[in-house]
């Protein structure tokens, strides 16, 4: 009887996880797609808030159930990735996110997690606004500034050196004085665009183009000019754009260790740093939360982009003791700020069609100033979402703007109603090719089924250049290649002719010629860069990365069947639905064929081996307490060095939980699982007879 309930129960967990994965598979797509996005295409699609929903469910769902946990998974790494205009760089310190939290009650739990793991411990805090910007990490070696590296994904982000060589508040040398320069420092912080300077910028470019009778190419906000300004693969063009930089943070550091975030803060500036002249110090979390709303009151005040308050733990030894969660830091929280939010009519819904064929409403507003930007455009999702909200033309709607950047509709103000206002029907058939629409039980979206309509072709052929990095090749140029009839699908552009590029408008010799050579460069493009660029439905950077490691070639990946393609680590039956439906598609094997006789690269590059044998290979290591000879970020690097691996905390499986002074509760519970424990003596002999241990620390008195 015991056994056939035990079975009843494991057939049931099994069915439960089973009816899930659709929906985790659905969630971690729409979050990478919004991380890409976001990150790499400067172009967010989602709200803040939608986004956190988003991640907040799937992180309820992964808790609830572990076993669905995918090392790939959004919960487990930074958001971003290094796009490949630019080298990709390991970080030495991974760059980490921030969890968030919005209300009072968030934030004192997120104390009260931190109280847990340091039961005596009293805490104080640095708080300073959260610049909606893009996160740099600079390294200095000697002094000097030897590299500029992007966040990416937390682990390996892209070299922009010379382009953050141009940035009048990134020095090229750490100014000597007070406080001793590092052999190697990684400092930390936000490069951004003030206000000002972003709406000159617009002004600028507006007037460039107008001059050159072209159609003028602005930026959509501050953090977009930012980020496009930053990834210019000329270092004249960024010198030429208004870019600001402010430091908070260190990465590595060698040979030296500041106790404070508050030293260290004034170690930044000792150097020559720009850091905020908003930032301060509080002993008690009722200080930041007023701090946090007094900033939310005067957010608009300030002279750049803000979208909440990062709060940070100020004694460093408990930053190190707290550690981290998954990709975030115990000892640091985002305070966001609720969305701005106003009134304005809708005056129409217009259907725009993506690469997938995605028919998307988005909302056409009488202007409305909010947050010191002119709102005229919302997106809308999909039809369920404008009939949940029951939006009408005519409405007038309240318009907010989340996380400061995407605007979106809350709701129609149903008392101002007068009877003018149209009930919106979604299109039967879609507004640019005019094939009917088509909607999958329980999918929230309609799609254009024809691939050769005009829309999806514009879009995928935007989507292909922006992957595959071929510049000049952009929204207006696509448009009249696909109009012109010279482009029908991606890989005609590889037999395009400095002929037929001269019949587009606004190419001179030179540059048709500069197109035609970024084309060809193109070629060199991996693999998985490819295989994303074809804008397969569901098939976002990551997903292609881990297919093209998998498959390591197109010809397998078309051979490949749903149950093949879903083993894969990651890999979930939505994505490989779609993969084999589109392999599966007549056309395909021949458009295959045409990117082969283009040249691409559709066979993977097999990479190094992994390193089993290193010393500590298979072992797991946890450090508690402060250490005196190593820094906590030393003393890790080393371990991770000879093949070991940094845990989460302390459980009956961990290999070693080396204990330096004044540790925490983690001690109790090794002792009580019986860990093998040790002390930093031992660690640092054992570092030594490997050959491992890096330089000591020295500590200020």
């Amino acid at each position: 009887m015991t056994d056939d309930r035990r079975d009843t129960s494991a057939s049931d967990k099994s069915q439960a996880m089973s009816d899930l994965a659709p929906r985790l598979d659905e969630l971690r797509a729409r979050i990478r797609e919004a991380d890409r996005a976001y990150y790499q295409d400067d172009s967010p699609t989602i709200s803040d808030a939608e986004y956190d929903q988003l991640m907040r469910e799937l992180r309820e769902i992964e808790t609830a159930h572990p076993d669905l946990i995918t090392p790939d998974s959004p919960t487990q790494r930074v958001s971003g990735e290094a796009t490949t205009g630019f080298s990709k760089v390991r970080h030495r310190v991974p760059m980490l996110s921030l969890a968030n939290a919005r209300t009072p009650d968030e934030l004192r739990a997120w104390e009260q997690r931190a109280a847990r793991i340091l039961p005596d411990a009293r805490f104080s805090y640095v708080c300073e606004p959260k610049i909606d910007g893009l996160s740099m990490n600079l390294t200095y070696e000697r002094g000097r500034l030897s590299l500029g590296v992007t966040r990416g994904d937390g682990a390996i982000g892209e070299d922009v050196t010379a382009n953050v060589r141009t940035i009048h508040d990134i020095p090229a040398e750490l100014k000597r004085g007070e406080i001793d320069i590092p052999e190697v420092v990684e400092v930390r912080g936000e490069i951004f665009m003030r206000r000002a300077d972003f709406e000159a910028l617009n002004d600028r470019l507006a007037e460039e183009a107008r001059v050159a009778d072209t159609t003028p190419r602005l930026f959509a906000n501050a953090r977009n000019g930012a980020a496009g300004s930053l990834r210019q693969k000329d270092a004249r063009v960024t010198a030429s754009r208004p870019l600001s930089f402010l430091a908070y943070h260190l990465g590595y550091i060698e040979g030296m260790e500041p106790r404070t975030q508050s030293e260290l803060v004034a170690w930044l500036r000792a150097w020559g740093f720009a850091t905020s002249p908003l930032m301060r110090h509080v002993t008690e979390l009722a200080e930041a939360q007023a701090y946090a709303d007094e900033y939310a009151s005067r957010r608009f005040t300030v002279d750049y982009d803000i979208d909440g308050v990062v709060m940070k733990i100020d004694d460093r030894w408990q930053q190190q003791e707290l550690g981290y969660v998954a990709r975030d830091p115990r000892w640091a929280i985002a305070y966001k700020f609720a969305p701005a939010e106003g009134n304005t009519r809708l005056l129409d819904i217009v259907v725009t069609v993506g690469r997938t064929g995605a028919l998307t409403p988005n909302a056409r507003l009488e202007p409305l100033k909010l947050g010191g930007v002119t709102i005229s455009n919302a997106t809308l999702h999909n039809a369920d979402e404008i009939a949940r909200k029951d939006l009408r033309i005519g409405d007038v709607v309240v318009v907010q703007r989340h996380g400061d950047v995407i605007p979106g509709i809350t709701k129609a103000v149903v008392e101002l109603r007068d009877g003018s206002e149209r009930v919106w029907e979604f299109p039967t058939v879609c507004p640019v090719c005019g094939s009917p629409v088509t909607r999958d039980e329980g999918d929230a979206v309609a799609y254009c089924p024809n691939s050769e309509c005009a829309a999806q072709q514009v879009e995928r052929l935007i989507h292909f250049s922006n992957v595959m990095d071929i510049r000049g090749l952009g929204t207006a140029v696509a448009e009249r290649m696909v109009q012109q009839g010279l482009v029908h699908d991606v890989a005609d552009v590889f037999h395009l002719t400095e002929e037929d590029v001269l019949t587009l408008p606004g190419f001179k010799k030179k540059s048709a010629d500069n197109l035609l050579r970024a084309i060809h460069t193109s070629r060199a493009q991996p693999f998985s860069r490819v295989l994303y660029a074809l804008g397969i439905r569901y098939v976002g950077a990551k997903a292609a990365e881990i297919i093209a490691e998998g498959m390591l070639s197109m010809d397998a990946l078309l051979a490949a069947d749903e149950a093949t393609i879903s083993a894969l680590p990651g890999i979930g039956p939505t994505i490989a639905k779609s993969l084999v439906a589109w392999t599966r598609l007549p056309q395909t094997h021949e458009f295959v064929a045409k990117l082969r006789d283009a040249r691409l690269q559709l066979v993977a590059q097999e990479g190094p081996a992994p390193a089993g044998d290193r010393p500590f290979a298979g072992e797991t290591f946890l450090l508690t307490g402060s250490l005196e000879r190593l820094t906590r970020g030393q003393a890790e690097q080393a371990i991770q060095s000879l093949g070991g691996k940094i845990a989460s905390g302390v459980t009956k499986t961990l290999s070693h939980l080396v204990v330096g002074g004044s540790p925490g509760s983690k001690l109790a519970k090794a002792e009580k699982l019986g860990v093998p424990i040790h002390d930093e003596a031992w660690l640092v002999a054992t570092l030594a007879a490997h050959d491992a241990l890096p330089g000591e620390r020295k500590r200020l008195d």
